[in-house]
C-alpha cells in the first residue's frame, strides 16, 4: 500500500509542473505602491531623449483597488532652502516636480488616468493613456503621444518603477 502512494503522489507532482500558472489579472496586478527609477521625456519621431528629473529621480505612484491613482516625482538633485523659504525657493524646487491625482480604470494592457488634481493645474480634467508592462517587480509605463506641456514637439513619457508594496 505504502509502494503505491509515493509514485502516486510523484505522478500528481509531475501533472502539476505541466500546468501554466494562472495569469495574474492586468487591473489587479497595478494594484499597490511603485517607487520611481526612472522618468524620461522621448521626442516622437526623434531618438531624443530627455531625463526630465535626472539619473535618479525620486518618487512613488499609487493604484488603489477602488480605482484611485497619485503620483508625485522628484528631481534627482533638490537642494533644500536654508533658513526662511523664498519665492526663488519655491519656483526652483516646483520646477524640480510634478504630482497629480484623479482616478483609473485598466483596459488590456492600457491604464486610463483621468486627472482631477496636479500641480501645475495643466492636467487637470484631462485623460492621460499609458501603456503598461509589469515583469516581476518592475513596472514600466509609456504615455500615448502628447504635446510637450512646456512646447516644443510631441513626445511620450517613459516611466519605470519598483514595486515598493
Amino acid at each position: 500500500m505504502q509502494r503505491a502512494i509515493i509514485p502516486t503522489i510523484a505522478l500528481a507532482f509531475v501533472l502539476m509542473l505541466g500546468q501554466p500558472a494562472a495569469a495574474q489579472d492586468p487591473a489587479s496586478s497595478i494594484v499597490g505602491v511603485w517607487k520611481l527609477t526612472s522618468f524620461a521625456r522621448k521626442e516622437v519621431g526623434t531618438d531624443k531623449t530627455v531625463q526630465v528629473y535626472g539619473e535618479h529621480p525620486t518618487g512613488y505612484r499609487v493604484h488603489t483597488r477602488g480605482g484611485h491613482a497619485f503620483y508625485m516625482f522628484f528631481g534627482a538633485n533638490r537642494k533644500a532652502p536654508s533658513g526662511n523659504v523664498t519665492d526663488a525657493d519655491r519656483i526652483e524646487l516646483f520646477k524640480t516636480m510634478t504630482a497629480a491625482g484623479g482616478t483609473y480604470e485598466v483596459e488590456g494592457d492600457k491604464v486610463v488616468f483621468h486627472a482631477d488634481v496636479s500641480t501645475g493645474q495643466s492636467l487637470n480634467g484631462r485623460t492621460l493613456t499609458y501603456h503598461f508592462d509589469i515583469a516581476g517587480t518592475t513596472l514600466t509605463m509609456t504615455t500615448d503621444p502628447v504635446k510637450n506641456p512646456a512646447g516644443g514637439p510631441e513626445s511620450v513619457f517613459l516611466s519605470t518603477y519598483e514595486r515598493a508594496e
